[in-house]
């Protein structure tokens, strides 16, 4: 072999052997924590993001970042299910450890999961920072990140009680690194204050997001904006500590303005709000003047009778023709609905605004579309869509889209002296308690037994008959897992149930379990090749489910698609795409009920006699 030829091998080999040997000293992050700081699932729709997701698009390539961050465990659950055992067994010298526990570790009535903090937790604290440092990598603390929980006097109120507190003894007497990230977010949320700061939590309408059709209100886990300024904010304080992780942080984010400027005195709001985010604002937002714009336009669009037509943007600038147009119509009655949130979402908002202003106008318009819905309703206690009556499917009795629900949840709460509308006298109130009875004399009526067993309820039912009826083309007489759904969560918010009541839901919910869908998954698709770029369709997967069909054949239990010439399809992709991409067919319209919700009910509620 020539000298040349062996230089070079042994030059390639030296490499091989210097890359080997870097690749072996490239250092770890590993996280361990709670659904604040996990990674979550589709992360291209999915609105939620933990903090600790966002780290590799602000540190370098030359760290490795390992989230082994986990929703809904504490430092016991972690411990117990073997994820720190996991953790622990990859360290090796030079890596590092971020340690964030503290939502989960307060759940009081949950064994598998709650620590006292002086004692449990702070234990197991100590166990994650000895045992790192036992490896030879480095641990730093973090307490929990806060919840954007701001009173009506717009202070935000801290959730965490004693946990943040030991950590930071605990970091203390073991002389380890704290990031104190309970502080930093706390100044995030006041610096946005108590609207803005909405954006860097889950705070969507329904319809809004695809990935969260049904919409979502989450003020404890972060939206992609939320998530990123605080890992932001976490990496900026380990570079003020000077620790050696600051050298894999991006120089943009050491950089980066975080905090917005506190304002002094007065809160102005001069951002617009659309009609569908009005009753979502911070109480003091109601008195202000936009506010006031807005409810003024509310007013000129109910009518005589005191109603509002569906679907429209309260919130629009009006022209002075439009206003006198607006005008003109009010003494139109036809067209006055329920549907669609039309009505009761008005009333809901005028209230706000006259209980933060005291306009006599308001009072009288908010009077006055409660008088509409109490005349509505029907003898039998169910509600028509339309009012007065409109001929056709209108004149049902009406569940689809949370409509005589809707109505039911105000007139309950001005039944049940709820303060904000405190205003309303009591021959008022007595009527809305009464009309509320009859809404679930009306609704146990309507629950559809087959075979002898009570199951779900229609989409709407005939005012006479009482049975499911046909709608539109593709709303046939069906068994409607959205609607059920809703009546559901209605009927479990009553305080003290009767014993008919209590078998209606538990009716209901065995009838989720055997009509669940399970194995498959709803998906949006985007691309060119498909019109208007998108698609909506139905994949099978081993973890998908439950979902159910929002028209659900009787007896069969079978989800039916139906597109505009009314046939009925057992596949998603049978039907136009029109259909598909612009109506809910089949989604997990009752999994909280069924996880979660009617568990909780059951335990609380069987037990009673």
């Amino acid at each position: 072999m020539k000298i040349n030829d062996m230089k070079n091998i042994l030059i390639y080999v030296f490499t091989l052997f210097s890359l080997s040997i870097s690749a072996q000293e490239k250092p770890t992050l590993y996280l361990i924590g709670d659904s604040t700081m996990s990674d979550k699932k589709d992360p291209e729709k999915n609105p939620e993001h933990g903090w600790g997701q966002m780290l590799p698009e602000l540190m370098s390539s030359e760290i490795t970042i390992e989230n082994h961050a986990v929703n809904g465990r504490s430092t016991r659950s972690f411990i117990a299910e073997g994820r720190w055992e996991k953790v622990k067994e990859q360290l090796k010298p030079g890596d590092f450890v971020f340690i964030q526990f503290g939502h989960n570790d307060q759940k009081v009535n949950d064994p598998a999961r709650y620590t006292n903090p002086f004692t449990q937790y702070r234990s197991n604290l100590e166990k994650f920072v000895r045992e790192t440092r036992d490896k030879g990598a480095t641990p730093i603390l973090f307490s929990s990140i806060a919840r954007r929980n701001f009173n009506e006097d717009g202070v935000l109120v801290d959730t965490h009680g004693q946990y943040p507190l030991v950590a930071r003894m605990a970091s203390k007497d073991l002389d380890v690194t704290f990031i104190d990230m309970q502080m930093s977010t706390e100044q995030l949320e006041i610096s946005y204050g108590p609207q803005d700061s909405k954006q860097l939590h889950l705070h969507l309408e329904p319809g809004e997001d695809p990935y969260e059709p049904r919409g979502v209100t989450d003020d404890t886990h972060l939206s992609k904006k939320g998530a990123t300024l605080v890992a932001s904010l976490a990496l900026q304080e380990i570079a003020a500590q000077d620790l050696d992780l600051k050298k894999y942080i991006k120089k943009t984010v050491l950089s980066q303005k975080i905090l917005k400027e506190v304002p002094v005195g007065s809160v102005e709001y001069s951002e617009k709000v659309p009609w569908r985010k009005a009753l979502r604002q911070d109480s003091k937002w109601y008195g202000s003047k936009e506010a006031q714009r807005i409810t003024d336009n509310v007013l000129l669009y109910q009518h005589d009778n005191g109603g509002w037509y569906k679907n429209i943007d309260m919130s629009n600038e009006l022209s002075e023709n439009e206003k006198d147009s607006l005008k003109a119509m009010q003494v139109k009655e036809m067209g006055t609905t329920i549907d669609n949130g039309a009505t009761h979402t008005q009333l809901r908002y005028v209230a706000k605004v006259y209980k933060a202003t005291k306009k006599e106008e308001y009072k009288r318009a908010f009077l006055k579309g409660i008088d509409f819905l109490l005349e509505a309703q029907y003898s039998n206690g169910g509600w028509p869509q339309f009012y007065p009556i409109k001929k056709g499917y209108y004149e049902h009795i009406t569940y689809n889209d949370g409509a005589m629900i809707g109505v039911m949840r105000l007139l309950r709460d001005i039944a049940m002296y709820d303060k904000s509308y405190s205003f309303v006298d009591t021959t008022r109130k007595e009527k809305a308690a009464k009309a509320v009875e009859k809404g679930l004399e009306i609704i146990l009526a309507t629950q559809v037994e087959v075979d002898g067993k009570l199951t779900a309820w229609g989409a709407q039912h005939d005012r006479k008959t009482l049975k499911p009826a046909k709608a539109r083309s593709y709303e046939l007489a069906s068994l409607s897992g959205k609607e059920s759904a809703e009546i559901v969560r209605f009927l479990m918010e009553i305080e003290d149930p009767s014993g008919e009541i209590k078998r209606s839901i538990q009716s209901a919910m065995r009838w989720f379990d055997d009509a669940k869908v399970m194995g498959k998954r709803v998906e949006w698709i985007k691309g060119e090749h498909l019109p208007e770029g998108r698609d909506r369709i139905l994949v099978e997967d081993p973890e998908g489910g439950p979902l159910w069909g929002r028209f659900t054949e009787i007896g069969t239990n079978r989800p039916m698609f139906i597109g505009r010439d009314g046939v009925v399809k057992y596949n998603l992709d049978e039907i136009e795409h029109e259909r598909r991409t612009n109506y809910s067919y089949i989604d997990n319209y009752a999994e909280d009920l069924l996880k979660e919700k009617y568990p909780k009910w059951e335990a609380k509620h069987t037990s009673q006699k």
